[in-house]
């Protein structure tokens, strides 16, 4: 039940926003009576939290399918999948997609903070993850350029993320290769200052 409960929350949250979904319409939707619902959350804003973390959870589990899947392949090839999972992913959950745009926009404190633990979170496995994929075809560069990069690719790729809402159809698809031709002139400029390093 309390999966369920999350799974309409998020359907409501996707239709209402945060202040429509009430507790109320999720029940309907359930078939349950809305007292119901606090013998598994204890209010509103815990329902939130939960489905907040299941949405995000989603996301690293489907970058973590993109590494998995292409850690063999070249290090700019493997930031374009990675960008291009971030839109598949996205538009294959329009309705969750719509669902965290309107949580991550709501008023409650909690997923403030919340969002930046998971932030910080990412970023960390990104760089524990990539750091060696990028030294291997980039030997010279730093640890600050590896830091750098990465901090980048999380910007071009939030853009991505936020370009779903304002871009539909071919517009979006401009939108992800003009984003992936920027993360390619990233390793252009490495590609140059490795071989000046080395010459």
């Amino acid at each position: 039940m309390r999966r369920k409960l999350i799974e309409v929350a998020l359907h409501q949250y996707s239709l209402h926003g945060y202040h429509g979904a009430t507790m109320r319409k999720i029940a309907d939707e359930v078939g349950i009576k809305p007292a119901s619902i606090y013998f598994f959350f204890e209010n509103k804003e815990e329902l939130f939290i939960a489905a907040f973390e299941q949405l995000l959870q989603a996301h690293f589990q489907a970058m973590q399918t993109v590494l998995a899947e292409n850690e063999d392949h070249p290090v700019e090839e493997i930031f374009s999948k990675m960008l291009h999972g971030i839109a598949s992913h996205h538009t294959g959950d329009m309705q969750g997609t719509i669902a965290f745009i309107s949580l991550v926009t709501s008023p409650i404190p909690e997923i403030d903070s919340y969002l930046k633990k998971y932030m910080l979170k990412f970023n960390n496995w990104l760089i524990d993850s990539l750091q060696t994929l990028i030294k291997q075809d980039y030997p010279t560069i730093s640890d600050q350029e590896v830091d750098r990069i990465i901090k980048q690719y999380v910007l071009i790729g939030n853009g991505v993320f936020w370009g779903i809402n304002l871009y539909e159809g071919e517009s979006f698809k401009e939108q992800v290769e003009l984003a992936d031709s920027l993360i390619q002139s990233l390793f252009i400029g490495l590609d140059k200052k490795e071989k000046e390093t080395i010459s």
